[in-house]
């Protein structure tokens, strides 16, 4: 899995982070998600907005990671947002019903109008 990270600005002028992830979130690359998500989840950080849209399959373990992020954003008083815009992990993360407790954007401008 491969991670860009950098900064944007929100519509209110709110600094934001940002990663992008290619490839699939599993139980191959879920230690490297939580690598490079987990520390910018602490407290006193921007919020972040995590870029699926470059990934194409997530397994039970990625949305393990995924759920680490959510507990770890909630505890710090960050926001985390998603961008999803491909069928499969879209109709994922509605089955487990995390479409519920995260926001969830199809691009990442419109997740960075949301701040």
């Amino acid at each position: 899995m491969e991670f860009v990270a950098s900064t944007g600005v929100g519509d209110s002028g709110i600094e934001v982070n940002l990663v992008a992830c290619t490839n699939d979130l599993d139980v191959e690359t879920v230690d490297q998600f939580k690598e490079n998500v987990l520390p910018m989840l602490c407290e006193g950080q921007h919020p972040l907005i995590v870029d699926l849209s470059g990934v194409a399959f997530v397994d039970s373990t990625g949305l393990g990671g995924l759920i680490t992020a959510l507990k770890r954003a909630r505890e710090s008083q960050v926001g985390l947002d998603l961008v999803v815009n491909t069928e499969r992990v879209s109709r994922l993360l509605a089955i487990t019903g995390l479409d519920v407790l995260l926001p969830i954007y199809e691009s990442r401008e419109l997740a960075l109008a949301s701040y």
